[in-house]
């Protein structure tokens, strides 16, 4: 098995890895945040801890599917309208997070705690508006997505 075909096989580890290490970062931007006000401690591990669960979860789905699956490679996750168990898990764990973080960001204050401890985006958004706006935006695409894929006839090598 080439290198391409284990890449492809084992892309939910790539993205497991990714996420780990985004968080790592978003620790490490939110010490100096915590040295001006160490009331903020609290706050920036619970933002860190739920974006390494919640941003996990679909991967983990996926390396389910691919460990007792029998799915060879991340292609077959672009063709859900085939029906596959694994890959209807997928995406209903991804509908599950766009779900709760819709509400956590517009219903539970979560804008408001983002912008009470920045760092987590690379850009200093001012308001909880910007925010709630920035998650629609992110969130209509992922939805345009994941139509596409169940309309177009994605061949998997």
């Amino acid at each position: 098995m080439n290198i391409f075909s284990q890449i492809t096989k084992h892309f939910w580890m790539l993205c497991i890895v990714v996420m780990s290490v985004n968080a790592l970062v978003f620790k490490m931007r939110s010490r100096k945040y915590i040295q001006e006000n160490p009331d903020l401690e609290e706050g920036y591990s619970t933002l860190t801890r739920g974006f390494l669960i919640w941003g996990n979860i679909p991967w983990l789905v996926m390396g389910i599917g691919v460990t007792f699956g029998d799915i060879d490679s991340i292609y077959y996750y672009f063709r859900p309208q085939d029906g596959n168990p694994y890959v209807q898990a997928f995406f209903v764990s991804v509908f599950l997070i766009w779900l709760l973080g819709t509400y956590w960001l517009l219903f539970r204050d979560g804008a408001e705690m983002l912008i009470k401890h920045p760092g987590f985006f690379r850009t200093r958004l001012e308001s909880p508006w910007m925010i709630k706006v920035y998650w629609t935006l992110c969130l209509v695409g992922g939805i345009v997505g994941v139509v596409m894929m169940y309309r177009q006839d994605v061949q998997v090598p």
